[in-house]
């Protein structure tokens, strides 16, 4: 049965959802730091040059009063502060997605892999970004299958010679154990398809 699961945009945006908070975590606070690194580092200069953190300014009547810069420069670092916040929480939430669902899909992968679904084979998006990890492990996944059919083959070569061995019996019983003879499993980062029979791992990616 062939089967085509896509995902959900909204409803499985936390495709990993530690690991995307974290990160989400990491960004938001760095962009503070940097806000306040920034604002920390305007006022140490001014307070250098000038030894002081008071502002001298003439007002309408040509009078001379003082101010602390600090509150003539807060709101805009307010504002500043806030729009930093919404543009860490966007930029976390796209770069988290795009972290996530790779590390997702790898393992995935390897769960197939362990369960003896040899044929699943990744598919990215990002094709170019990914070309060579998604080269690795189809070529692993491959080679894999080629050593594994080549030893039942010799397996089937022995039992037509009438051996019954132990050990040989043995390898059956492992080989019996991985799905050689399936079809293709593709994993691809915006959904997956299965074109086997087995449901049992027909979970939204």
């Amino acid at each position: 049965m062939k089967g085509q699961f896509v995902r959900k945009p909204l409803g499985n945006f936390f495709i990993k959802r530690a690991l995307q908070v974290r990160l989400m975590l990491k960004i938001v606070f760095t962009v503070l730091s940097a806000t306040l690194i920034s604002s920390g580092s305007l006022l140490l200069v001014y307070y250098l040059r000038y030894k002081s953190v008071l502002l001298y300014q003439m007002d309408q009547m040509t009078n001379l009063t003082k101010e602390n810069i600090i509150f003539i420069i807060l709101p805009s670092l307010l504002i500043s502060a806030l729009v930093n916040l919404v543009l860490a929480g966007g930029i976390g939430l796209y770069a988290s997605r795009k972290y996530a669902v790779p590390v997702y899909k790898l393992e995935h992968w390897a769960r197939l892999l362990r369960e003896g679904k040899i044929t699943a084979k990744i598919r990215f998006r990002e094709k170019e970004e990914m070309k060579e990890l998604t080269d690795y492990c189809n070529d692993l996944s491959m080679d894999l299958l080629k050593k594994l059919l080549e030893i039942k083959k010799q397996v089937v070569l022995l039992n037509n010679q009438g051996n019954t061995s132990e050990e040989l019996q043995k390898i059956q019983h492992v080989l019996s154990s991985f799905e050689l003879d399936a079809e293709t499993i593709e994993i691809h980062t915006m959904h997956y398809k299965l074109t086997n029979n087995d449901k049992e791992n027909q979970k939204p990616a």
